[in-house]
């Protein structure tokens, strides 16, 4: 639980230095325009953004620092509450670290499809990890055979299903890169249950 909320904690202040500090003169930051909206204009955007292009040329980090940018308030508020809700979910059950690993393997995944399959030269946001970590917890769900076997209430879980099915009705690009998210946390989520089978059986011949 810990590593979710500063996991969510460290994109906020992205967000906020992104939307209120690291800002071209001229742009009023206090504006309910840029604050709602954002702009993309921010110093932060402009070095961590996923770009095919600049990925080209060197810039490999692009591949998984798009998770920590967010553009507009309604972006970083829906993004940041999935991420408290599925983090903790998965990581009472995974423990924090692969939390963690199925988050930026998820969202290295989309990047991967999107940069290099779509060419795609402009992306941001945590959903695409968001993604993965709801893949990998429904096939626990599916595992464990019950959707609400983790501590987290079980309103919070159906919440985190509406963010899911919403969020792939959404633009075609959005989609994409939804998809390569929910994708690299089902293979994500298989790795680790056919790993967790195998020490099983190991466990019960030993």
């Amino acid at each position: 639980m810990l590593a979710a909320i500063i996991l969510a904690a460290v994109i906020d202040i992205c967000f906020i230095l992104d939307t209120f500090v690291f800002v071209p003169k001229g742009v009023d930051k206090f504006s309910r325009q840029h604050i709602l909206d954002g702009d993309k204009t921010g110093a932060l955007t402009k070095a961590l953004k996923m770009s095919c292009t600049k990925i080209k040329k060197g810039q490999v980090w692009r591949l998984v620092t798009q998770v920590f940018l967010h553009v507009g308030l309604a972006h970083i508020v829906f993004n940041t509450a999935a991420l408290l809700i599925v983090g903790c979910a998965l990581g009472s059950t995974l423990g924090s670290g692969r939390m963690l690993a199925c988050f930026f393997f998820s969202a290295f995944c989309s990047a991967c499809i999107m940069a290099f399959v779509f060419k795609f030269d402009d992306g941001e946001g945590a959903s695409t990890g968001i993604y993965g970590m709801t893949a990998t917890y429904l096939l626990m769900a599916l595992k464990e055979r019950d959707l609400f076997f983790s501590p987290v209430p079980a309103v919070l879980i159906v919440l985190l299903l509406i963010y899911a099915v919403i969020g792939m009705l959404t633009n075609p690009i959005d989609r994409r890169e939804h998809a390569g998210g929910f994708l690299g946390g089902i293979i994500f989520g298989i790795v680790f249950v056919y790993r967790q089978r195998q020490m099983c059986i190991r466990d019960k011949n030993s």
